[in-house]
């Protein structure tokens, strides 16, 4: 079975669960466990502190970005991923819109925002000058947790308004 093929198939006993009611083992305990450190994430990367927040991943950590196909691994590896990018809008926030925690899992609708002060990287090369443009972006992300800490995320986003909004045409 396929990494993908496996995650779907978690996410769908997700979904059945919580559709069925079911805490799942571990209970409450471990959402709310699960959801602090969620936020705890989200809190350190808007401080812009990616060491403290890379110690809330496993040492295995895998993260998935869906429209560029990048795979980041290990706490290294996604904090060199969010230093990358908060070079174009160093002023780079998110905010969780809503959540969803069942078990070790979690769903977030996020809300990121920047001004774009330096240049962009582009999928396939190159890059776009800064507008000093204000850009707001919505994301779907999905995490499974180990013992208390991310092990997993996986993240699709919509980058077709963030192009539009740094004047890209396509």
């Amino acid at each position: 079975m396929s990494d993908i093929e496996s995650f779907g198939r978690k996410l769908g006993d997700f979904a059945h669960g919580l559709l069925a009611g079911q805490d799942g083992e571990g209970g409450v305990t471990n959402e709310l466990r699960n959801e602090e450190t969620l936020r705890a994430l989200y809190q350190k990367f808007n401080d812009n502190d990616l060491d403290a927040a890379s110690t809330l991943l496993t040492d295995d950590y895998e993260g998935i970005d869906v429209p560029s196909g990048e795979v980041v691994r290990g706490p290294a590896g996604w904090k060199q991923r969010q230093a990358a990018n908060r070079i174009p809008m160093p002023d780079a926030r998110t905010t969780i819109q809503s959540l969803v925690i069942k078990g070790d899992f979690a769903v977030a609708e996020v809300v990121n925002e920047g001004t774009h002060t330096a240049p962009f990287p582009l999928p396939g090369g190159g890059e776009h000058p800064p507008t000093g443009n204000r850009i707001r972006g919505l994301s779907c992300e999905l995490y499974e947790f180990r013992d208390g800490r991310i092990a997993k995320g996986t993240l699709y986003y919509d980058f077709l308004t963030v192009a539009n909004q740094l004047g890209l045409k396509f």
